[in-house]
């Protein structure tokens, strides 16, 4: 037997071989960054729909992925048991998990653009507000008449009042407030990547949500609840958007599932 020969043969077929690895190894990177490119030129074709439409989008819109959690907190009266003992010159009512408090003596608010420079206080204070620390204010979500403090969880907003600490301002003074919150938060699966900002925006405009004429004046990744489960309230993280029409000045907030981009309607 010519084990020379046999020697050649094995080469050149490994030779053949690394030739066919190395051209499939190219052919799929190509074929990645052909369908990138062409997912590319869609969203830019969508953008340039939604410029023709006399949308103004105010914020520049990210194209990075974020991450988030599924998460549960089991229901409890843990602001009712700790009204009792803690709070003061509060009178409160408590129902359906949710407080409500009348400042015995009202609070002055002396800078309207900026209440929580008055307020951020009030909040620390454990005998006017319970768990006053797991909450900031968020200006997107306030008005002249409702001053807003959300509940954050993993350094992210709650977008809905299960988290929400909701102060009632008439002319110049807060009055009272209303309050839930959401105790022993736990994950229950592992993080997950959610959409982009921008894919958000986009997916936004080809469900209709989003009319002619109107301004994008912010886009906020948070978390919103999703439903009620074995006494448990589940969250998911939401991208949630503020859209004004330019003509009748009317407000609309819409919210997306940020993991996969599904319509979350009221």
């Amino acid at each position: 037997m010519n084990f020379r020969r046999i020697e050649w043969i094995f080469f050149l077929a490994f030779i053949v071989l690394d030739i066919f690895l190395i051209f499939t190894y190219f052919q799929q990177n190509w074929s990645v960054v052909s369908i990138k490119n062409s997912n590319q030129g869609a969203n830019e074709t969508i953008m340039k729909s939604i410029r023709n439409d006399q949308i103004e989008i105010n914020p520049i819109l990210s194209n990075r992925a974020s991450e988030g959690y599924y998460l549960a907190s089991p229901n409890s009266d843990d602001l009712k048991n700790k009204a009792d003992t803690d709070l003061r010159y509060v009178t409160w009512t408590y129902n359906d998990h949710k407080l409500t408090g009348d400042f015995t003596t009202l609070i002055k608010i002396n800078d309207s653009d900026n209440p929580q420079k008055t307020l951020n206080s009030v909040v620390d204070d454990a005998s006017l507000i319970i768990h006053g620390k797991d909450y900031a204010y968020s200006k997107e979500l306030s008005s002249k008449n409702t001053i807003v403090y959300t509940q954050m969880v993993h350094g992210k907003p709650i977008y809905t009042p299960e988290g929400q600490l909701r102060f009632t301002v008439k002319g110049s003074y807060v009055v009272g407030y209303t309050q839930r919150h959401l105790a022993k938060i736990h994950q229950l699966r592992e993080v997950k990547k959610t959409i982009s900002q921008r894919r958000a925006v986009i997916l936004l405009y080809q469900y209709n949500k989003i009319p002619a004429n109107s301004t994008v004046k912010w886009v906020k990744l948070g978390y919103t609840k999703l439903l009620t489960a074995n006494n448990n309230t589940i969250l998911i993280p939401t991208w949630n958007v503020k859209i004004k029409s330019d003509s009748s000045g009317i407000v609309q907030y819409r919210r997306l599932n940020a993991f996969t981009g599904a319509i979350m309607d009221d």
